[in-house]
């Protein structure tokens, strides 16, 4: 059995920024040279997500103002956010109020996605994309790539 790994760094623009990561899947397939396994693609972050879905501009405008209905970044309390009662956490030196985040974050649980790699291909549907999904701020960000089969 086959197992290749890659770190790729990125920096975010915004909140609810999609970043179409598609073709760096691909080229770690390529790359590690397996013809049948699977592709995981995953975030060590909390504030992020990997999504599959389309590269379509209604979508992408959809999916940005659902997320800030159901966990808005401003007029919303967030316990996360609140420093008289919060006790965990709190070793980072720049504490940045983030609860939405976190919610948006919660509500996708999508922290990695995995593809079937069949024949050397990774199987995506005709439209399917796939996205590193910022849910805070601008960020120096990972994504990991693991490639595993034969």
């Amino acid at each position: 059995m086959k197992h290749h790994f890659e770190n790729h760094d990125l920096v975010t623009e915004r909140s609810s920024q999609l970043v179409d990561v598609t073709d760096e899947v691909h080229g770690a397939v390529e790359r590690a040279d397996v013809t049948n396994g699977m592709a995981l693609v995953y975030s060590p972050h909390t504030t992020c997500a990997v999504v599959i879905n389309e590269h379509e501009s209604g979508f992408i405008e959809d999916f940005n103002e659902l997320l800030a209905d159901l966990a808005p970044e401003q007029g919303r309390y967030y316990r996360h956010d609140d420093l008289t009662i919060r006790t965990e956490g709190l070793d980072d030196d720049d504490l940045h109020p983030n609860g939405w985040s976190h919610m948006r974050a919660g509500l996708l649980s999508s922290s990695s996605q995995t593809i079937p790699i069949v024949d050397g291909a990774l199987l995506l549907g005709r439209w399917q994309r796939v996205f590193f999904c910022e849910l805070d701020r601008s960020r120096p960000r990972k994504i990991f790539i693991q490639v595993i089969g034969e």
